[in-house]
């Protein structure tokens, strides 16, 4: 019976928009590159073409911004790529962008 109730009050605990754990790894990344000078610098540059694009995005934007993202690495690519998986009226894309506006905000 204590076993029971220690789950039921550990669940009641949780938040209930906890994000997926996919979503948290893209946040951990965002959080370390915001750390990290040089990939920081190209985090900017990369903000900066894509401000710059607006909704004008050609091949040669799409190409730069491809190869700013590797760039900052692998981990970083695969949290940026998320970003177009997630449904924008959802817990998750609201974590999501919160982090990417937090890195942004450093440039």
């Amino acid at each position: 019976m204590r076993a029971i109730l220690v789950t039921v009050l550990l669940l009641l605990a949780l938040p209930s928009n906890a994000a997926s754990p996919k979503v948290d790894a893209a946040v951990r990344v965002f959080r370390a590159v915001a750390t990290n000078p040089a990939k920081l610098a190209i985090f900017c540059q990369l903000n900066r073409v894509l401000e710059e694009a607006g909704d004008q995005f050609d091949a040669a934007t799409e190409k730069t911004v491809q190869s700013l993202v590797a760039r900052i690495g692998p981990d970083f690519e695969a949290a940026w790529d998320l970003g177009a998986e997630l449904d924008e009226d959802t817990p998750d894309a609201a974590t999501y962008d919160a982090a990417v506006e937090a890195l942004s905000s450093k440039c």
